[in-house]
């Protein structure tokens, strides 16, 4: 048995809970995953008792489907809906159903990748299509850019390619250095129909349109079983995450998450290398029904 009261002495602030939320929405790193980026025993089997319990989880990441699925095992990603790429894309899973895209404008897609390219030559660039095919510009040749993803080559096409297909976001980086000057362009170009999230301590940009958010997309998920996001318990870490917490009614922050979410949300609990997540969760599932 873990001792939640010696977590509450430490400082945190877990949630206290009367019912069941609706549903739970848990970023994916720095959040349920731990630093060296694994779902750890503990984490796995609170989700898997909230789904057992017919509680829908819903992974909410900047994450396309393919590493989302990866970094939480086949198995329980099959029980879990997804909102993706900051919620450009979601996916229903029993008892939730349906299905969600948001692309960027075409004119916005060509033109960020333009403008990024023509601001910082050797920035890296992933553009994202379904959270499976992807367009990337990080290897010189096409032999090389089908090499990277060598075992589903029809997954990984060309920066050309993937702009003539709707994207629905654009990842940008520059090795690890900041890149605020790039979203502070890319914000004053295309700010009315595009939204520039930061990551990572400013060093990576998701780009998607301004139509959507994880909020958005999840609150068009819930419909299908009348929840609504005031009765969600959420978790989160970085900036991302902002409005995702903002929306929902039990916004819980990790130990390790940047200032800004502390700002927004009302509980913290421990941080994801000390399995955060499942310690709200575990002491929700002993209110009972």
């Amino acid at each position: 048995m873990h001792n939640v009261s010696a977590m509450e002495e430490k400082g945190l602030r877990l949630p206290s809970f009367n019912k069941i939320p609706g549903a739970v929405a848990i970023d994916l790193d720095g959040t349920l995953l731990n630093r060296q980026t694994q779902l750890s025993k503990r984490n796995l089997a609170a989700i898997e008792a909230c789904v057992a319990r017919g509680i829908p989880v819903v992974i909410a990441t900047s994450r396309p489907a393919r590493t989302t699925r990866r970094a939480l095992g086949y198995s329980l990603a099959d029980k879990c809906s997804l909102v993706i790429m900051n919620g450009a894309l979601a996916l229903g899973v029993p008892p939730l159903s349906g299905v969600f895209r948001e692309p960027l404008p075409p004119d916005v897609a060509r033109g960020t990748i333009n403008l990024l390219m023509d601001l910082e030559p050797e920035v890296r660039l992933t553009i994202e299509l379904d959270g499976w095919e992807f367009g990337r510009n990080w290897h010189s040749s096409p032999e090389e850019l089908w090499q990277y993803n060598a075992a589903t080559p029809d997954m990984v096409m060309t920066l050309e390619e993937a702009l003539e297909r709707n994207p629905a976001k654009i990842a940008a980086s520059r090795m690890g250095k900041d890149v605020s000057d790039l979203a502070d362009a890319v914000l004053q170009r295309f700010g009315g129909t595009a939204s520039v999230l930061s990551a990572n301590d400013m060093t990576f940009l998701n780009i998607v349109s301004a139509r959507t958010s994880k909020s958005e997309a999840l609150r068009i998920l819930l419909q299908s079983c009348d929840i609504l996001l005031e009765d969600v318990l959420a978790f989160g870490d970085d900036v991302p995450d902002l409005d995702l917490l903002e929306a929902c009614g039990i916004p819980v922050a990790m130990a390790n998450c940047v200032p800004e979410v502390r700002a927004v949300t009302s509980y913290t609990t421990a941080s994801n290398d000390e399995d955060g997540v499942a310690i709200v969760l575990e002491k929700m599932l002993a209110t009972g029904w």
